[in-house]
């Protein structure tokens, strides 16, 4: 019984961990795609900072220089955040794993 007290005890830290290991910088937000228009090379967006779960919060418009993202659609909810590289969107509304499986036609 001690040895699998112990087993969850560690399954359940471990587990904690990657949770914590997964804690967004300060430097990002999360928000609401309101308006996208690719113009040239370059990728409009409007993006509302809500947290993704109400109508009401700042609005934010920038340019991003990216190719074609079919995953930066109005209503996506995205992660913004600011590096070195300048300003990544990610789309965190869904996963990547049905990301493919939907654009394979499984």
């Amino acid at each position: 019984m001690k040895k699998a007290v112990l087993a969850l005890a560690a399954v359940l830290s471990l587990g904690l961990a990657a949770c914590s290991a997964n804690k967004v910088e300060d430097n990002s937000y999360t928000g609401e795609v309101l308006f996208s228009a690719y113009e040239g090379n370059n990728l409009k967006l409007t993006i509302r900072k809500n947290n993704c779960d109400g109508l009401d919060g700042q609005i934010e418009t920038f340019t991003i220089t990216q190719p074609y993202d079919s995953d930066l659609v109005v209503g996506a909810c995205v992660r913004v955040s600011q590096h070195e590289q300048g300003v990544i969107v990610d789309n965190i509304s869904r996963s990547k794993s049905r990301v493919w499986a939907s654009r394979s036609g499984q």
